[in-house]
């Protein structure tokens, strides 16, 4: 079923989104881009921001602004022109801090501006001298072979249901995101009990939904539409929280700079396509909504706190620059697809 691009606004119990004026404008933005597209719904918004009061503290004008924001900064990265995207970002960031009344919206754009200031081409530290009885295998959508025995002591993560028993490994844990947990887990009482039989621990990233008994929710951290963690950041965060520092292995995390980003076809992602890749559209929103410069900067960072061992294509990767890493995911990926959302 395809999922239509929407527009954002501040949270609801903030502002009432349903009121006829805020929802009519909410509604004229999401329209505006499904009937004209990308680069002409940016002109459109431009041209009525010079109409409209210059005043944030107004919500509906505030509304329209956040909008052009986002706009702005999708058809930047649709011309492949990162840089321009990254100078937008922060303005936009920068507007939320001074006009919202969201703490999570605030919170989230605070964050932000702080993880990318604080990079600095931030270089990745192999922390040798951490050690600890903590030791986590963590298993992602790229791994070309499946989890290697070699690591039967370490606590193996999956992000997806792994299909086959893996019964060197003594103890397995599973993330799920929000989308997976509602779409293949919610209400399917066979699949939970089987996923409760075979899991130690079951973590959810949902922030609405009811969750079974045995599953336990992830607090997302600031969440907002500037930025917010993927998988692999939401696992790394989550574990130091829980444990100060430990050891682990990460395989299967690229930051989507492989073609085809999901290879592992033991990872089950619901959106694949009959030829089994993602839709290249899809992935490059998902990158943009989440922001893949906050996320690789964020990683480089959690790492600093952590001995990450073995890992050498991960080590590769995260040991890029800035500027190197986005060169290469621009490479790989194509954001001109951004340019056809609706």
């Amino acid at each position: 079923m395809k999922e239509y691009f929407r527009e954002i606004c501040d949270d609801q119990p903030v502002y009432d989104n349903l009121s006829i004026k805020h929802k009519s404008i909410r509604i004229f933005i999401r329209y505006l881009l499904r009937i004209f597209g990308l680069h002409i719904s940016v002109k459109i918004l431009t041209f009525v921001l010079t109409l409209i009061p210059n005043r944030n503290d107004i919500y509906w004008v505030y509304l329209i602004r956040i909008n052009f924001f986002r706009l702005s900064y999708l058809l930047s990265l649709s011309n492949n022109n990162y840089k321009e995207a990254l100078v937008i970002k922060k303005r936009w960031a920068k507007n939320v801090i001074r006009s919202s009344l969201s703490k999570n919206q605030k919170e989230s754009a605070e964050n932000y501006l702080e993880t990318i200031k604080a990079s600095n081409n931030r270089s990745y530290m192999d922390n040798k001298d951490v050690l600890s009885n903590e030791k986590f295998y963590i298993y992602g959508p790229n791994a070309s072979i499946i989890p290697n025995e070699t690591y039967y002591d370490h606590t193996l993560v999956h992000i997806k249901p792994f299909p086959e028993d893996l019964k060197s490994f003594k103890k397995e844990i599973l993330f799920l995101n929000s989308y997976y947990f509602n779409n293949s887990v919610k209400g399917n009482h066979n699949y939970i009990n089987k996923l409760k039989k075979r899991y130690h621990k079951i973590y959810v990233t949902c922030m609405t939904s009811t969750l079974p008994e045995g599953f336990q929710r992830v607090i997302l951290n600031k969440p907002g539409y500037i930025a917010s963690e993927m998988a692999l950041q939401r696992i790394l965060g989550f574990l130091l929280q829980e444990h100060k520092s430990f050891e682990c292995v990460i395989e299967g995390f690229d930051f989507y700079l492989n073609k085809d980003a999901y290879s592992n076809a033991n990872y089950h992602k619901l959106t694949r396509l009959k030829n089994k890749l993602i839709q290249e559209k899809e992935m490059c929103l998902s990158l943009a909504d989440h922001d893949f410069l906050f996320n690789f900067i964020l990683t480089k960072k959690l790492l600093c706190k952590l001995r990450l061992n073995d890992s050498l294509d991960f080590k590769k990767i995260i040991s890029l620059s800035l500027d190197e890493y986005q060169k290469k995911l621009f490479n790989s990926r194509d954001f001109s697809t951004l340019k056809s959302i609706n």
